[in-house]
């Protein structure tokens, strides 16, 4: 899922207000270049090395197969049957989220890493995936989020191969409907309370983690009426007249300054549909909004306000008002609230891996209070968890997506080390 505007506005202006600390505090991590000298470990970075071209070959697969949230079967049945061949025993529940734990030696923390079979395109999308000669992939869903379950796949196949042994259970879990509201998520971690140490989401591009959850609210709202002809319109309660006053005054609710470093923002009228005539007044009118900020008390407040403006034009046209939800996904808290979840090993874990690797992250930016991925969950519920990328790539959502192909093995590689160092190395 890329949603990354408030992202990157939050990344910059707390970088210089100070909240993010990452190159001036010593975090404590649970990476060391040890790890990776382990032979076992450099077998399991070998074997990426050695069989990314069957890793891309997997990655174009799935992005042929649809995987329109809700519509994820397809997909799910690819992963399961690969799953099978590692020896594991997939498992799967009631909305389509499929799992396999690869069990450790005891002692250790149990690690999980999500990542989401679904896409935001329609099932007639044509997913014929395009190999340009300039390195990249080209389809709508190469880079969210096929890239990560060919990531993850390949990863469970390298630590296999190098019969890496952990303390911890590692969880590779690949969810169902993460664009519309992290519901497959969601759904997971509420069946099994208290068994996530760590989650690790992988989605996105290769950079800076994310360690935050971006409050994100769509909504439907809805005028109904008896509607009237053109002839008999005249002082009758009116649908259209309703919602465009509440649209209009939607944006008179005020939102915090451009340059603030907690930045809300809401879009009003992405989707707009009523009528099916040209004289009548129809007698129905929806209108979406799109309401997003990090901090929850702003997340309520904003939603209220917008939801009272939709409540008196109602009352003022007489006609009845109804707010629908098409998603939501709570916040997880401003930087100053998430301070002990940037102090836990996890986020510096991750930094250090990537670094490790030579990806390039920019100065101040490595690790960002906010994010739009599964991780959210985790973060709402107090878990500690984080975002990181699997590949390079861009025009997420659109037909135009493109992924840079070996970015990639870079990615997996650091979900071998990022696994290992989270679920602790057994000693040999």
């Amino acid at each position: 899922m890329s949603r990354m505007f408030p992202l990157v506005l939050v990344a910059v202006l707390l970088t210089s207000s100070g909240h993010i600390r990452a190159a001036q505090a010593p975090f404590p991590t649970k990476f060391s270049p040890a790890i990776a000298a382990r032979a076992d470990v450099k077998l399991a970075l070998t074997y990426i090395d050695r069989r990314f071209d069957a890793q891309v070959e997997e990655w174009i697969r799935l992005t042929e197969i649809p995987g329109t949230s809700g519509h994820e079967q397809k997909r799910a049945d690819y992963v399961k049957a690969e799953l099978r061949k590692l020896d594991l025993a997939p498992e799967t529940d009631e909305v389509g989220n499929v799992w396999a734990v690869r069990k450790g030696t005891g002692g250790g923390p149990t690690v999980v890493f999500a990542a989401h079979m679904d896409t935001v395109h329609p099932l007639d999308t044509p997913l014929k995936v395009r190999r340009e000669d300039n390195g990249t992939l080209h389809a709508p869903g190469i880079f969210d989020n096929t890239a990560s379950i060919a990531s993850q796949l390949q990863t469970m196949r390298a630590l296999r191969e190098a019969k890496i042994e952990t303390k911890g259970d590692i969880i590779f879990l690949f969810t169902v409907q993460e664009e519309v509201g992290l519901k497959g998520m969601y759904h997971w971690a509420e069946k099994h309370p208290g068994l996530i140490d760590m989650l690790v989401g992988v989605d996105g591009a290769l950079g800076p983690v994310n360690y935050g959850a971006l409050g994100i609210y769509w909504s439907r709202m809805k005028f109904s009426g008896d509607g009237a002809h053109t002839l008999q319109s005249r002082d009758q309660p009116n649908t259209v007249r309703a919602a465009a006053e509440c649209i209009t005054d939607i944006y008179t609710v005020p939102l915090p300054p451009a340059n603030d470093p907690i930045p809300a923002i809401y879009n009003v009228g992405g989707m707009l549909s009523g009528g099916n005539v040209v004289n009548a007044i129809p007698q129905e009118v929806t209108f979406t909004v799109d309401l997003r900020t990090v901090d929850a008390e702003m997340l309520q407040k904003l939603d209220a306000a917008i939801v009272s403006k939709c409540e008196a034009a109602g009352k003022a046209h007489r006609v009845k008002f109804v707010r629908e939800w098409i998603q939501k996904s709570e916040a997880g808290g401003r930087p100053d609230q998430l301070t002990a979840q940037r102090a836990h090993p996890l986020v510096q874990t991750a930094i250090d891996v990537l670094r490790f690797l030579d990806v390039p992250m920019p100065a101040g930016r490595e690790a960002i209070p906010t994010g739009s991925t599964d991780a959210n969950v985790g973060v709402v519920l107090k878990i500690p968890a984080i975002s990181i990328g699997r590949s390079r790539g861009g025009g997420g959502h659109t037909l135009q997506e493109w992924a840079h192909i070996d970015s990639a093995k870079t990615g997996a590689q650091q979900l071998v080390l990022l696994a290992v160092s989270l679920a602790e190395p057994s000693v040999k």
